[in-house]
Formats: structure tokens, C-alpha cells, sequence
């Protein structure tokens, strides 16, 4: 399940990768579904797209405009390294963010450091309905919030319709302001990026 691709020690993207994120930011969007291969750096990419969403440097407008991303230096950008921005919430399996450096959840990390149970394979139930409580929340730092969910196929059957349900039907005052619009569908590998609706 690991990618092949990975960030240079700074959090630069390979030139690829970084064209085609510089791309998908010129382009303003809520919400992105990135698919392909293993190994072509769907995670490293949507995490840089989030990323660049959350950042706060003074020239970001202009930075998204030209696709340029991130600035990496700010107290966004440095928490996002570090695993724990507040407005970024990760939905994957356990197993996978344990192998990408995610900390769990404290009762997710109870339970597997006290013997009972293994860490999931799959995004569960109970992180799809943390990840719709989140989005619903204000955001902490006040630029909104993301989540990026990563492999989405890893969605089990409960977990994606209960994804789609929340994305079909959102609660509260706005039946037409979803706070995620994404689609889930059977592609090989793929990640969803999602940004709540400003």
C-alpha cells in the first residue's frame, strides 16, 4: 500500500507531480478525485493540494492563481508536516496511516496498544461519520478545512454508503449546501481530496 513517490526532504513534489498539482489549483475546485496506478503519488499529490488550500501565507491568492501551491513556511504548511493541522483530517485505513506517520485516533490507539483489535484495513464506519462531524465544524485556523481520503477504495461497504448518503442528503439550514462534494466510484486506486464549501 505504499506509494512510490515521494516528497523531497522540503515537501517539493517531482516536476510531474508539481505540474499537474499547479494545474488542478489554477483551476478553482471544492472537491477532487485523483485516480491511477499504484505508485504514481495520488497520496503525495492530494496532500499537497490540501496543502496548498490550507496555507497562510500573505500571497496565497496570487499563489493559487498561478498554481505555484504552498508557500511550506508557514504555521499551516508546518503543521500539516508535522501531522497535526487542525483543519486537515485524514480518512484512511489505520493500517495505512500508521505507515504514513497519521496518529490515530486516541481511542483507535487504546484499543490496538491494549490488544483489542488489529488496526483496520479499511476506512471504517465510525472515521466516515468523524470525517462528516469534522466537515461541519469551523475551522480552526479560519482558511476552511479539507479531508483527504486515501485509498477510497478502501471504503467498506458501510463506509461508502454511508459517505454517499451524507454527500446525497447533507443535514442542516441548506438542503443544497453539502459540506463535501465528492464521488465515489469503483476506479483502481484512487484518492479523494475534499474541501468543505466556504
Amino acid at each position: 500500500m505504499s506509494e512510490a513517490v515521494v516528497a523531497d526532504s522540503q515537501g517539493e513534489l517531482p516536476h510531474w507531480l508539481a505540474a499537474q498539482r499547479n494545474q488542478l489549483l489554477a483551476s478553482p475546485a471544492h472537491a477532487l478525485l485523483l485516480h491511477g496506478a499504484s505508485g504514481l503519488g495520488q497520496y503525495e499529490l492530494a496532500l499537497s493540494i490540501a496543502q496548498s488550500w490550507l496555507c497562510e501565507a500573505a500571497d496565497l491568492p496570487e499563489r493559487l492563481a498561478t498554481g505555484e501551491g504552498a508557500c511550506g513556511q508557514c504555521a499551516s504548511c508546518q503543521q500539516i508536516r508535522a501531522r497535526s493541522h487542525t483543519d486537515l483530517l485524514v480518512l484512511m485505513p489505520e493500517t495505512v496511516m500508521l505507515a504514513l506517520g497519521w496518529p490515530l485516533s486516541e481511542k483507535a490507539q487504546s484499543d490496538i496498544d491494549g490488544k483489542k483489535r488489529k488496526p483496520s484495513k479499511d476506512i471504517r464506519i465510525d472515521d466516515v461519520r468523524e470525517a462528516v462531524a469534522f466537515a461541519e465544524l469551523t475551522s480552526g485556523r479560519g482558511r476552511g478545512k479539507a479531508i483527504l481520503v486515501y485509498p477510497a477504495e478502501q471504503l467498506n461497504l458501510a463506509s461508502a454508503n454511508a459517505l454517499l448518503k451524507t454527500l446525497e442528503e447533507p443535514q442542516g439550514a441548506c438542503a443544497s449546501c453539502s459540506p463535501l462534494k465528492l464521488r465515489i466510484s469503483s476506479c483502481p486506486q484512487f484518492v479523494a481530496v475534499a474541501k468543505p464549501l466556504l
